[in-house]
C-alpha cells in the first residue's frame, strides 16, 4: 500500500515542480508501476492447503529444499505473446467418426482391431478400428474418463459410479466389479470455466494399469488400490493425503504415482509399502514417466520435476514461475521430455538430464492432453473457450526436426473441434490424449465424437 501511495504522490505533483525532475519521475513511475503489477499478480495466486502425509506411510520423505531449479529465463526472448491466426495450415479429413451421448475426456486403448474408450454418457465403447462401427457398449452409472487397460481377454476401466470394472474384450460382458471408493455424482463434477474455486477443476479419473496379475488404480477416496486381475479382490491399499487422480506407473516392481496432497510416491508394487515420497508443491494429476533411473512428473505448481527413481531425490525442476498448471503427462523421445501445459499454453521439449528448454510451441490453446509422437510428428489435443473466436480447440500436429519443433508459432496441421455453445461447460476441443496406430490418430473430443484421422506425412 505504501508503494501505491508513493506512486500516486509522484504523479500528483504540479507540472512546475515535476519539470526539474522529469527524468527521475519517469524512472520512479515506471518502477512503481512494475511493483504494483507484481503485487496485484501475487495477490491473485491461489492458496494451496497442503495435507500432511499420512502416518500409515512412514518410511522415507525427501525434502525438496536446496535442490536445483531450472529458471524459465532459459526460454528464448522471442517467445510470442500470441500467435498469428494461421490461414494456410492444412486441415486433415477424418477417416471416420463415432458419436456418443456426451463429452469424451479419456484416452483410448487399441487391441486386436478394436478401439476402446469411455464417455461422459456412462458407457465404455468398443468400436471397429477400420470403420468405427459399434461392436458393443457397456453402461455404468457414472461418467467414464479413465483409459481402458487391456490384458489377456479382459478390459479394465473405472467409472464415477465408484467401481472398477473388468469386462470381456470380445463381448463386453461383465466379469467382475469392485467398489474402490471412487463414487462422484455427475452434478458434483466441475462445470469447466464456471468454478469459483481456482483449485477445483476435478476433471480427471485415475486409469487402471495391469501388471503381473495385479490391477493398480488410484481413487477419489485418496487410496491407491491393488486388485487381483482375475477376481477383483483387493490385495492392498495405500492411503495418501488427498484424492488420487493420477494414473500409476509400474517399473521394476515399483509403483510411482502422484496425489492431490502435492506429493509423488514410490510404493512396493507387491506389498504397497511406501519406499519414498517427495513433495512437489502442487496437486499431481499426471502419469509419471520412468526412464533411465529417473522418474518425471508435473503438477499444478506449474513445474516439471525429475527425481531419482530409487531414492526420490530431486534432480531438477523446471519451474514456470506462473500461476498456471501442468495437467499433461511427460513423454520421452531420445533425450527430450515433451509435455503440454494449461494456462501458460506452450508445448515444451525439455532436456531430460538438465530440465533446460530444448524446444517449444506456443499458441493460445490450453493443453491438458498428453502428446503422442510418431514418425517425427508430435500430436496433442488443445482446448479453448467455446465463445473465443481466436483461441483454438482441436488436435495439433507439429513437425519435429532433430527433436526440435520446426515452427514455434504455427502447427504443421490442425484438426478443429468446435463444441456447440449450448453444450455443458465452457470449453471446446480435445482433452483426450491421442493414440497413433497404423498411421491413424485416434482421439475423443468434448463435442462427444470419437475421431480417426490420418497421420501426417
Amino acid at each position: 500500500m505504501n508503494t501505491i501511495k508513493f506512486a500516486i504522490c509522484i504523479t500528483a505533483q504540479p507540472s512546475s515542480l515535476r519539470a526539474p525532475f522529469a527524468q527521475q519521475s519517469r524512472f520512479w513511475l515506471t518502477f512503481c508501476s512494475l511493483v504494483l503489477i507484481t503485487l496485484l499478480v501475487s495477490a491473485c495466486q491461489p492458496t494451496v492447503a497442503i495435507t500432511e502425509t499420512p502416518t500409515t506411510a512412514a518410511s522415507l520423505t525427501v525434502s525438496p529444499t536446496a535442490l536445483p531449479t531450472v529458471s524459465p529465463t532459459a526460454l528464448p526472448t522471442t517467445l510470442p505473446i500470441s500467435s498469428p491466426v494461421p490461414t494456410t495450415v492444412p486441415t486433415p479429413e477424418a477417416v471416420w467418426t463415432y458419436k456418443t451421448g456426451a463429452a469424451i475426456w479419456g484416452t483410448p486403448a487399441i487391441s486386436d482391431g478394436t478401439v476402446y474408450f469411455g464417455s461422459d454418457d456412462g458407457n465404455l465403447y468398443a468400436v471397429d478400428e477400420q470403420n468405427g462401427s459399434l461392436t458393443w457398449k457397456f453402461l455404468t452409472q457414472g461418467i467414464v474418463r479413465s483409459r481402458p487397460a487391456i490384458a489377456g481377454e479382459l478390459v479394465y476401466f473405472a467409472s464415477d459410479d465408484g467401481y472398477l470394472y473388468a469386462v470381456e474384450a470380445q463381448s463386453g460382458t461383465q466379469v467382475w466389479r469392485t467398489d474402490i471408493g471412487n463414487s462422484l455424482p455427475r452434478d458434483k463434477r466441475e462445470k469447466l470455466g464456471t468454478s469459483p474455486d481456482p483449485l477445483g477443476f476435478d476433471i480427471f479419473q485415475s486409469s487402471p494399469v495391469v501388471m503381473d496379475g495385479q490391477v493398480y488404480v488410484g481413487s477419489l477416496d485418496g487410496n491407491v488400490y491393488s486388485l487381483a486381475a482375475d477376481t477383483g479382490e483387493i490385495k492392498w491399499t495405500f492411503q495418501t493425503g488427498q484424492k488420487v487422480r493420477a494414473t500409476p506407473t509400474v517399473s521394476n516392481d515399483t509403483l510411482y504415482i502422484g496425489s492431490w496432497d502435492e506429493s509423488m510416491y514410490a510404493l512396493d508394487a507387491l506389498s504397497g509399502q511406501m519406499l519414498w515420497n517427495t513433495p512437489v508443491g502442487g496437486e499431481v494429476q499426471t502419469t509419471a514417466l520412468v526412464a533411465n533411473g529417473i522418474a518425471y512428473t508435473a503438477s499444478r505448481k506449474a513445474s516439471v520435476v525429475a527425481v531419482d527413481a530409487q531414492t526420490g531425490e530431486k534432480k531438477w525442476e523446471y519451474n514456470y514461475n506462473r500461476n498456471m498448471w501442468v495437467e499433461s503427462s511427460p513423454q520421452l523421445v531420445g533425450n527430450v521430455i515433451y509435455i503440454g501445459s494449461s494456462g501458460y499454453q506452450p508445448v515444451f521439449g525439455l532436456d531430460s538430464q538438465t530440465g533446460k528448454v530444448f524446444t517449444f510451441f506456443f499458441t493460445k490453446g490450453f493443453y491438458w492432453s498428453t502428446p503422442a509422437i510418431a514418425d517425427e510428428m508430435l500430436y496433442i489435443g488443445g482446448i479453448s473457450f467455446k465463445t473465443d473466436a481466436i483461441n483454438k480447440g482441436g488436435l495439433f500436429a507439429l513437425r519435429l526436426v532433430d527433436g526440435k519443433i520446426s515452427d514455434s508459432t504455427r502447427e504443421y496441421w490442425y484438426f478443429p473441434v468446435r463444441e456447440p455453445e449450448t453444450a455443458e461447460g465452457n470449453w471446446s476441443g480435445v482433452v483426450s490424449s491421442p493414440v497413433v496406430h497404423n498411421d491413424i490418430i485416434y482421439f475423443g473430443a468434448l463435442d462427444g465424437k470419437f475421431y480417426a484421422v490420418k497421420a501426417a506425412k
